[in-house]
């Protein structure tokens, strides 16, 4: 059997493991960015209902924590980093609804939810940990500088209350430049750890060291295209901020589905899969079955 047959068969059989595949990156042009996000919003009019429903979940639950942290402002900003933090592993079913829509899939509502979840379940779990003891990290440092700088600012009643004394207290500017610079340090760690990783996982079942560095070598190898990515990513989901949350709903879904693109783009595999009609959980034995 020759080469080419070889990966002709490999591409058309969707139980080959891929796991011990070395994974190859490909050199990406500057404006590459821009494609990504022209084809995130042609996903989205593939199956508007479905992917403005997990925008609006999205953003729904980000209302909730708002609401919640409201009156207790020293809470918030950590509650809102944790949220955005995980976005890519809560984006897995976007990747996965346009991993069908490559196909030549139209997603439906009976195709995806759960069972997005219940492909590399190990992955995910373990990308939820590395980001959580990440967060985790962050907040320590952050606490860290403002208790040995900020001893005796007044946290008010409220985060309206409290942006106020910080607008009026000058002392302090340099204290949140610095965290401001921590805070750009860890965010470029995780974006650069979480960019392809998830979509990587959703597609080839590779662990998740594998996968973030893969991730942090793509970003490497393209530092222009994935710095203009990581503004736009800012730039959209300042842009729902504008809008109390409710703009969320649709930027969200427009990143998520652009981010299977980035990940289409800059990792070498040729495969076109669907997801499978059922699946097991055997991580979670209470769980087995089908979904």
């Amino acid at each position: 059997m020759t080469t080419m047959q070889r990966d002709d068969e490999k591409k058309s059989d969707t139980s080959y493991d891929y796991s011990k595949e070395p994974i190859e990156i490909r050199k990406i042009e500057p404006m590459a960015a821009f494609r990504w996000l022209r084809r995130g919003i042609r996903d989205i009019t593939v199956s508007p209902g479905l992917s403005l429903g997990y925008g609006l979940v999205y953003t729904i639950v980000g209302l909730v924590l708002i609401t919640l942290s409201w009156n207790k402002p020293i809470y918030a900003m950590g509650m809102v980093t944790i949220f955005y933090m995980l976005g890519p592993l809560i984006a897995v079913g976007l990747y996965c609804m346009s991993r069908q829509i490559e196909a030549g899939v139209k997603p439906v509502w009976d195709r995806e939810g759960c069972r997005t979840l219940c492909y590399n379940p190990e992955g995910y779990i373990g990308f939820a940990i590395i980001i959580g003891m990440l967060v985790v990290f962050w907040t320590i440092v952050a606490a860290v500088i403002i208790a040995l700088n900020l001893q005796s600012f007044t946290i008010g009643h409220s985060v309206t209350e409290t942006l106020s004394h910080l607008i009026e207290n000058k002392k302090i500017y340099p204290v949140m430049g610095l965290l401001f610079l921590v805070g750009l340090a860890f965010a470029i760690l995780a974006f650069m750890i979480s960019v392809v990783s998830i979509p990587l996982m959703t597609h080839r079942k590779v662990d998740v060291i594998t996968a973030m560095i893969a991730s942090g070598k793509s970003v490497i190898k393209n530092p222009v295209p994935m710095f203009m990515w990581a503004a736009i990513i800012v730039l959209m989901i300042g842009l729902g901020f504008l809008f109390f949350f409710v703009g969320l709903a649709a930027t969200l879904p427009i990143i998520g589905h652009a981010s299977w693109h980035v990940y289409r783009d800059v990792i070498v595999d040729d495969r076109v899969l669907t997801a499978k009609p059922d699946c097991d959980v055997p991580v979670f034995p209470f769980l087995r079955g089908k979904i």
